[in-house]
């Protein structure tokens, strides 16, 4: 066997999600074909079989295959305007926990952003659960304390209709992506928000993050915020926000030696 050209880590893969979709559009996931050869008789050998069995395939195969058939659904350049069905990428991304209902108090929120080509800015917040991550993120410890937001209810909602329905008192989009990124970049703040500008590992629920990591996501929510409407305190850390997108990964992975730096494991010196 020759050498890996590139060692790949999944830390999150939803396996339920990629059944569905694969379900949906009708894209075979479960087995590879066997295939076999006789040769003519032998005397003496007989006749010889060789072959493969049936068998299934490899996580790295399915997420191949699930990417090759949704191939230019799935938006990487997010100048297409919203909404996108499948977005993904490859960047900076934050871990963090999610208190919520709707994942059984087990949830997880993750955040990234992106630039497109054009200049603008996308803030791209991922919400799935904790049980889809390797277990060494499952098991991270964590701080269960700091600002949780009342709009936890509606983003409950959001992900259990897949956007489908809203009937909270965000009741409109940007309102509610809104609420949205407030979570995946305020969620576990404590005193003022400027305390925790770019040092996410000072907050509540915040688990690590990782550089150079490929994601991909179905996509519920995508929006465009309205120029001036929102006016964000300079401070806060979803200042600047042009596009949103909410949904839920299928799968993030990485190939780095070292891809996932746990907050807990980092040494006071970092953390200060």
């Amino acid at each position: 066997m020759g050498e890996l050209g590139v060692v790949r880590k999944y830390h999150y893969w939803s396996d339920r999600r990629v059944r569905d979709i694969a379900t949906d559009n009708d894209i075979s996931l479960s087995t590879r074909w066997p295939w076999s050869l006789r040769t003519p008789s032998i005397p003496i050998v007989g006749q010889i079989e060789i072959g493969e069995p049936q068998r299934n395939l490899r996580r790295n195969e399915v997420a191949n295959k699930l990417e090759s058939a949704i191939g230019l659904h799935a938006v990487e350049d997010l100048v297409t305007p919203p909404p996108v069905r499948f977005a993904k990428g490859v960047g900076h991304i934050e871990f963090a926990r999610f208190i919520s209902s709707y994942a059984g108090n087990e949830g997880a929120v993750m955040h990234t952003q992106t630039r497109s080509s054009l200049g603008q800015r996308a803030d791209v917040c991922l919400f799935g659960s904790m049980d889809k991550f390797s277990g060494y993120i499952q098991r991270a410890d964590y701080n269960p304390a700091g600002w949780t937001s009342s709009a936890w209810h509606a983003i409950d909602e959001l992900l259990r209709t897949r956007g489908q329905e809203n009937t909270s008192q965000w009741d409109e989009e940007e309102s509610r992506a809104v609420e949205a990124l407030k979570i995946a970049l305020g969620q576990g703040i404590t005193g003022h928000v400027k305390d925790h500008k770019d040092r996410p590992w000072t907050r509540g629920f915040t688990i690590g993050c990782a550089e150079d990591t490929e994601w991909f996501a179905e996509i519920y929510v995508d929006v465009e915020l309205t120029k001036d409407r929102w006016q964000f305190f300079p401070a806060e850390p979803e200042h600047g926000a042009e596009r949103i997108l909410i949904g839920a990964p299928i799968w993030i992975r990485t190939a780095s030696p070292k891809p996932v730096t746990l907050y807990h494991a980092v040494s006071n010196e970092v953390r200060k």
